[in-house]
């Protein structure tokens, strides 16, 4: 459970690695501070705490409700300022925005010619590393002195007009980039809010607001598209075919958005991030389309990235790696059927999880339960598995999407049925089908599985064969939809029907 906003400074300084915080150590003496000095006070108790606590804080301190707000504040912002300054050869977008600030204080000193100079040297950056905001920031700079004050420019023919034109180049394609990104987030947008189109009328729908957001969002054309152009174009594609489930093209436009890592290495190592996205989308879609060898070439590539030495990933980057390696490592065992080697998996991820080494958000920590309870579930430990499934249902409202939860409730009242607590599976399966009829993410395959299970309760055990067997028959009829198929790649249910199938 995410701790509240006043915990802020805590987390942060639970985020610090040893190097870290021996460098705030450094940072705040040479600022006058010592040991002595309350915000290290205040340091060392937090650090030392295992759960925040203001009360017991104010009581080994000494200090007032008050103070401790102040010295909190004081501290928080140390911390940053000393994270900044190691970070600043590390980020160079932290870098660029120093040199910015050093030519606004010189501007202020009427150094016009040295700020000048300065921003130049800036844009030479921000023009290598690509960063397109603030290689505008800097060129409206120098626009503002060249247009306030007399310099250089006269020296060197058409200045005027080049910077003009470079400005407008530049405003031209971060509009376009800013463009597309909206894009990307609208269609992206629309699948977390409908999700699926399922019927013609929906297809329709989503066909026809797809259209719409591209006159209005992409009304912009570039003679060379920066890569970040091309890739929120093609992101934004991706979605708009997995709304549609049409997963092949969905895949394919992945597969193009790693492509241009692919083409332009030097970007992986700038935003490290969007590149682990783009192997985890091409990993999911191969699973989806039951493409074992796809899935298990990128799943590998994602391996090789997080343990590459000579990458330098920051907290951020490795969580969300590690997050989307175990996904995809769960994903891959499934795809092969080696459940003992999910299973396996599983019980490794919930040590690291219970020991603090690893820690994701609730909802990616709620897709991965689902992974481990799925797992378990196959593997026949049905207890372990009800374990994983109530500590889902027990989150916070919100924070998972309605057909995780209804994968969830149906696993949860499946392993209830073959514990035989039969009572329970009665009681769950009421309220599954109140969630089944107010959410427009149930499956066909959702309601056949509650139907068998009620079924199950009410026949005697001679008679339960004949109903599995009718059920696998629906499923395999319901695999030709391609909503259907992914509710059933998500849920397998054909191998529990065969345990007892083959009875």
């Amino acid at each position: 459970m995410a701790q509240p906003v006043k915990f802020q400074l805590w987390r942060l300084i639970k985020s610090l690695e040893k190097a870290e915080k021996r460098n705030f150590k450094l940072f705040a003496k040479r600022a006058g501070a010592n040991r002595d000095s309350k915000f290290i006070q205040l340091f060392d108790v937090l650090d030392r705490q295992a759960a925040p606590d203001d009360k017991l804080t104010m009581q080994r301190m000494g200090i007032g409700k008050g103070q401790l707000s102040n010295l909190k504040r004081h501290l928080y912002q140390q911390l940053l300022t000393s994270l900044r300054l190691i970070y600043i050869d590390k980020e160079i977008d932290i870098e660029l925005r120093e040199q910015i600030d050093f030519t606004r204080i010189l501007y202020g000193k009427g150094h016009y010619l040295d700020a000048l100079r300065t921003l130049e040297r800036a844009k030479a950056k921000a023009v290598e590393h690509r960063q397109d905001l603030l290689h505008l920031e800097i060129l409206e700079f120098q626009k503002l002195i060249e247009a306030r004050h007399i310099t250089l420019s006269r020296q060197i023919e058409n200045k005027m007009d080049l910077l003009l034109n470079e400005s407008a180049e530049r405003s031209y394609s971060v509009l376009n980039t800013s463009e597309l990104f909206s894009l990307n987030i609208q269609i992206h947008g629309r699948y977390i809010e409908y999700g699926h189109s399922r019927t013609p009328e929906e297809k329709a729908a989503t066909r026809e607001f797809w259209n719409s957001i591209q006159s209005k969002r992409v009304g912009l054309t570039v003679a060379t598209e920066t890569f970040h152009q091309k890739v929120n174009r093609f992101q934004a594609a991706m979605w708009y075919h997995y709304i549609q489930l049409d997963i092949d093209s969905a895949l394919e436009s992945a597969i193009t958005v790693y492509n241009l890592f692919d083409i332009s290495r030097p970007e992986v190592y700038k935003d490290p991030d969007l590149y682990l996205r783009s192997l985890y989308y091409v990993a999911m879609l191969a699973y989806l389309t039951n493409d074992l060898f796809l899935q298990e070439r990128y799943l590998k590539r994602l391996q090789h990235f997080m343990t590459n030495e000579n990458i330098q990933l920051n907290e951020n980057s490795r969580h969300i790696g590690e997050v989307y390696v175990n996904l995809s490592w769960f994903n891959h065992c499934f795809l092969q059927r080696d459940h003992a080697a999910a299973y396996q998996h599983a019980r490794t991820l919930v040590a690291a999880y219970q020991e603090g080494g690893f820690r994701p958000n609730d909802h990616r920590w709620g897709l991965l339960l689902y992974k481990t309870a799925a797992a378990c579930f196959l593997n026949g430990h049905y207890d372990e598995a009800l374990d994983y499934l109530n500590d889902i249902i027990n989150m916070r409202g919100g924070i998972l999407r309605k057909d995780l939860l209804i994968n969830t409730r149906l696993l949860h009242a499946i392993c209830n049925f073959e514990l035989r607590n039969y009572s329970l599976v009665d009681y769950h399966l009421l309220s599954l089908g109140r969630l089944l009829r107010g959410s427009t993410e149930a499956a066909e395959m959702h309601r056949l599985a509650v139907a068998a299970l009620r079924r199950l309760l009410k026949l005697p055990a001679s008679e339960h064969w004949q109903v599995y067997q009718k059920l696998r028959q629906d499923l395999q009829r319901l695999a030709a939809s391609p909503y259907e198929s992914k509710a059933l790649t998500y849920l397998n249910l054909q191998d529990w029907l065969q345990l007892h199938l083959a009875d």
